[in-house]
């Protein structure tokens, strides 16, 4: 049904960009003068910053590079901070970025710069920005702007939509897009002194407001191919003046779909934006609710509900299946995160239930028992997103081409064995950068050969990557195979048993966080692996997980561990040679 509204998005989406194009070229060009002063900085030497722990910064910071006389900058210390002029705390999972702000001692600078300095939020960035939410849940706050807030407000990843509001004040004066998606959205729930509403709903719901040098929406101009809301805080906030390149077709950046020229649920670019939003975070397995609360006190960006963690499933072997909905609905209960949960390849029956269950993302996964040894699910009919491995480009291409919103590479879950999700990573990056080199006159031979849709590949070719969000998993048990990982090029990462399966859980996941957040920080990454205890004890690639079943429930210790290890597998000379 939606491939009918195809011409109609994309005609909307021209118009919108036209509106950008006018607008930058008009009324935001002369702005009036801001509340918090003109800076004397000169424009080229304005810098904004994009608080980059988790979340969908990397799209704000290609917004800004398309302005003229300012420049963006990734902000993850107190010093970063420091250097840069007005700041954009960008959507994700609040959860996840106010552990990692309280983690990188962020909390006081940020209330300091907050004080005076231009600050824009953004779903999540609105909420830390906020003085207080409607249900308590001991979340740190930043609490510059005098609002109310309701996370979720919307409901789950299924009541997610491109939404049109009525603007007011400076907002409709300055003519910014009245139109934008709203994923896992939070609303404002009263207001303070001195706070100017700028949009709401048709329900009254407030969904932008300013106060001072604060602006905070709970839309996402950043995938909405729209960078007027980005104009009107530089200019209306900041007080600087720029001008703007010309949009990008709206396949070349994420959400990498046309913006839609209806409300609908379930559309593709509302399922692909889930994920773009999981960027910079890791994503936990867990099998009840205890662990779920685990792991959002760790910082985790989502959980995947499943009854058995891989490292189980593999050594008591027989059929696995689509867990307990009673377990789903435990852990849903028990976390504010998104909730993922796993259906195995080709059952579109276990599917429909756990879109039922409204969870926010269905796992189609290869650590399940297969149910069609032929056939995917086709997965465009269903209104959440789906996650899919895949171990090289081309099977990557054909799980998107089915529907799949999210990629995550196979590695081998379950293991701790890091080396083939290491494989996968390096082979998906390696053919992308193969294809972005190709003549145009090589792809169609190219996608032929992979038996992949011609576009596609060549939305690859332009973007320079997957169309989709892409995170790592299978075998990771350390910070610092998240950081590598992560240094590949992944987006984020999938962790469960090495978390679980290792000593002291807890701070096990709340390492792996800071390591996904600062891969490039060797010194960060070092100091958060110090003192971890054993990882869990993994399998090489040769080994059966009969093999070390009796070191999995062993405790052990140094070089107790490392003989009984030895005993059972020693080294893998493939990977020695």
């Amino acid at each position: 049904a939606r491939n009918s509204s195809e011409q109609p998005m994309v005609a909307v989406s021209t118009l919108l960009v036209a509106s950008a194009g006018a607008l930058l070229g008009g009324a935001l060009r002369s702005p009036a003068t801001p509340r918090v002063g003109a800076h004397a900085l000169m424009a080229e030497e304005f810098k904004v910053g994009v608080l980059a722990l988790q979340g969908g910064f990397k799209e704000h910071l290609s917004a800004i590079g398309r302005q003229s006389g300012v420049s963006g900058m990734e902000v993850r210390t107190a010093e970063e901070l420091a250097e840069v002029d007005a700041l954009i705390l960008p959507g994700g999972e609040s959860t996840a970025i106010g552990h990692c702000i309280i983690e990188a001692g962020l909390l006081q600078p940020l209330r300091t710069f907050t004080a005076s300095k231009p600050v824009w939020g953004v779903c999540a960035g609105m909420i830390l920005l906020a003085d207080h939410l409607e249900k308590a849940t001991g979340q740190p706050l930043i609490g510059a702007l005098n609002i109310g807030v309701e996370r979720n407000a919307f409901g789950r990843q299924i009541d997610s939509r491109f939404r049109q509001f009525a603007l007011s004040g400076e907002a409709a004066d300055a003519g910014v897009s009245d139109r934008s998606y709203f994923i896992r959205a939070p609303a404002v729930s009263d207001l303070g002194e001195g706070v100017e509403v700028l949009a709401s709903l048709p329900d009254e719901r407030v969904v932008a407001v300013r106060q001072s040098n604060l602006l905070a929406t709970c839309f996402h101009p950043e995938i909405s191919n729209d960078d007027s809301w980005l104009a009107f805080f530089l200019s209306k906030v900041a007080g600087v003046e720029t001008t703007s390149e010309a949009l990008p077709p709206p396949t070349s950046k994420a959400p990498w779909q046309p913006t839609p020229y209806d409300e609908g649920v379930g559309t593709t670019a509302v399922k692909r934006a889930f994920p773009v939003f999981q960027q910079g975070g890791v994503i936990m397995d867990v099998v009840d609710g205890e662990q779920a609360r685990i792991a959002e006190s760790a910082g985790a960006c989502a959980v995947m509900a499943l009854e058995r963690i891989p490292a189980d499933i593999k050594r008591d072997g027989g059929v696995a299946r689509m867990s307990d909905p009673k377990m789903i609905k435990e852990v849903m209960a028990a976390t504010s995160l998104p909730v993922m949960a796993k259906s195995r390849i080709g059952h579109f029956a276990e599917s429909r239930v756990l879109e039922a269950l409204c969870v926010d993302c269905i796992d189609e996964s290869e650590v399940l028992t297969a149910a069609d040894e032929d056939n995917h699910i086709h997965k465009r009919p269903f209104n959440i997103p789906f996650v899919c491995g895949a171990q090289d480009l081309g099977e990557a291409l054909r799980r998107i081409a089915e529907g799949a919103a999210m990629i995550r590479l196979k590695g081998n879950a379950g293991t701790g064995n890091v080396i083939q999700a290491v494989r996968h990573a390096r082979s998906v990056f390696s053919e992308i950068r193969t294809v972005v080199a190709m003549r145009e006159d090589e792809i169609f031979a190219y996608a032929k050969r992979q038996r992949v849709p011609v576009e596609l590949v060549e939305q690859v070719k332009a973007a320079g990557r997957l169309p989709v969000v892409t995170f790592a998993a299978g075998g990771l048990a350390t910070p610092a195979d998240v950081a590598l990982l992560m240094e590949l090029g992944c987006d984020g990462v999938f962790v469960g048993s090495g978390i679980f399966k290792g000593e002291n859980p807890a701070r096990r996941a709340a390492a792996m966080v800071a390591a996904c957040a600062h891969y490039r920080d060797a010194n960060k990454v070092a100091e958060v692996s110090t003192g971890l205890g054993k990882a869990m004890v993994g399998l090489l690639e040769h080994e059966t997980p009969a093999s070390v079943a009796a070191l999995l429930d062993q405790q052990l210790d140094g070089k107790a561990l490392r003989s009984a290890e030895n005993a059972i597998g020693g080294i893998d000379a493939s990977v020695a040679a």
